[in-house]
């Protein structure tokens, strides 16, 4: 017979979670099911309560690993070796830059953008749900799940091909903040054609590829009408991206280790 929402505890109801996710869940998941086996106290903060338990079954009672900044897998669960545990172990960033494809390498700096910004407490948005972060979409990572109505419906579709859209929220409002476009190409024009659509906004833009194009994505910031929004604009390399991540990860396990939530 199935416990009641009183009778089962955190724990077990974070478990089933993980069960029901494949054996891993982010944050997100994590947020949005536990709830609904594990009733909620009034007036307490679910996810509050969800991140306490969370830290307890991965340092204490070791029920869980963390394969992610905001990723939690069973210990006995074979999954492809994730960014996270990687970095863990000590790889360098050649060797684990060599075993991502391509291909692969789009949605890797996406979720690492996604993770990142969840952590710096904005609401996350990408362009491409259905890209994978290990074994993880995307979509799972980001946490707006309704694209802000922050403007007119033409400037919105065109905000919402960003790849990545870090968000805030001000009051009753949420406003983009950060906008990350990730290319692997030389051609920087749709990503300065969108900003530029949003240049009315109080927005800093990035564009994230690989180092060697810097200098080509500085000639066409330079052209018309993009040199307006030149001082806005920033060119991030894909290394510059992981490297902050790595830092991320370091200072995330410190801080629990350091740092006692009540």
């Amino acid at each position: 017979m199935e416990k009641s929402l009183d009778k089962i505890t955190w724990e077990d109801a974070i478990i089933r979670v993980v069960k029901e996710c494949g054996g891993s869940a982010t944050l997100k998941e994590l947020y949005q099911n536990v709830p609904q086996i594990r009733e909620v106290p009034p007036r307490l903060d679910a996810n509050h309560i969800i991140r306490a338990y969370l830290r307890r079954m991965t340092r204490v009672s070791g029920k869980l690993k963390r394969i992610g900044l905001g990723i939690y897998a069973l210990l006995d669960i074979k999954l492809e070796q994730t960014l996270f545990e990687k970095i863990q172990e000590g790889k360098t960033k050649t060797e684990m830059f060599k075993a991502i494809s391509a291909t692969d390498s789009h949605s890797y700096v996406e979720g690492m953008l996604l993770e990142l910004g969840d952590i710096y407490g904005y609401l996350t948005y990408t362009a491409d749900p259905s890209g994978k972060f290990g074994s993880k979409p995307l979509g799972k990572l980001a946490t707006v799940e309704n694209f802000p109505n922050f403007t007119s419906s033409s400037l919105l579709n065109i905000a919402k091909g960003i790849d990545v859209i870090w968000f805030k929220k001000r009051a009753l409002v949420v406003m983009p903040k950060h906008t990350f476009d990730v290319e692997k190409t030389t051609d920087f024009s749709k990503a300065l054609h969108r900003a530029y659509q949003l240049r009315d906004f109080k927005i800093t833009f990035y564009v994230v590829s690989q180092l060697r194009k810097d200098q080509q994505f500085q000639k066409k910031l330079a052209t018309d009408p993009y040199t307006e929004i030149s001082d806005r604009f920033f060119f991030r390399s894909f290394e510059d991206i992981f490297s902050l991540y790595e830092i991320a990860i370091k200072h995330s396990e410190l801080k629990e280790r350091i740092i006692i939530e009540p």
